[in-house]
């Protein structure tokens, strides 16, 4: 009888302590999994226009409407992740370094805040249009790659053609530019694409005056 009063006293402590080890293993769990670093978030930015790009182009003639768009982005980069390179065909999704905004919307507003100081354009609109606006000039942009490794390069490439307000091409151009990343960190990569952005803008600058060249003979 006496033994078996100690087996059951010894069960019963058990049961008691078991609620107790529960928690402590919950306890563990959770200082384990600890707090997720913050998410920081980044934004395309313009670059002002040098004073002899902006004034060169708006001697080219008078202004004509210009219409931006489509502008089309690879399926790789339809996320809010900053995409960067790795060794060989290895790309990388930052967790926790996203753009404020889709990357095609951010580069569009960019590279006609960009455009708005090398051309004389009036108006100046991205595609779809405003009900009843027919542009007389139209530029569509084709992205092929728009990345970067950290402390590497940034990459952009692009085709590109103006067309006439017939939608006829007028001329048809592909940009491969390059910009060093200042940087071993995410806002650097931001700053270098912001760069290449603007050198898309010169390049489409250029088209845009030789276009009104080639309409004026």
């Amino acid at each position: 009888m006496a033994q078996r009063h100690s087996s059951c006293g010894g069960l019963s402590a058990v049961a008691r302590l078991a609620p107790l080890g529960l928690l402590l293993a919950a306890v563990v769990l959770l200082a384990g999994c600890g707090k997720s670093p913050p998410t920081r978030f980044y934004s395309l930015t313009a670059m002002p226009a040098a004073a002899d790009e902006a004034t060169t182009q708006r001697d080219v003639g008078s202004c004509p409407s210009l219409g931006i768009g489509p502008v089309e982005f690879p399926a790789y980069l339809d996320r809010n992740q900053i995409v960067t390179t790795g060794q060989g065909a290895v790309m990388h999704l930052a967790e926790f370094d996203q753009w404020i905004e889709p990357v095609r919307n951010n580069f569009e507003r960019i590279l006609m805040e960009n455009l708005s100081g090398m051309v004389c354009a009036g108006p100046m609109v991205s595609s779809p249009w405003p009900l009843g606006m027919h542009p007389e000039r139209q530029v569509t942009i084709q992205m092929r790659r728009f990345d970067g490794t950290l402390g590497g390069q940034a990459v952009l490439r692009a085709d590109w053609a103006v067309l006439d307000a017939r939608g006829n091409v007028m001329l048809w151009r592909s940009s491969q530019l390059t910009e060093t990343v200042q940087g071993p960190d995410y806002a650097a990569l931001a700053a270098a694409q912001s760069r290449l952005a603007a050198a898309l803008a010169r390049d489409i600058a250029a088209g845009l005056a030789e276009a009104a060249r080639m309409g004026s003979r």
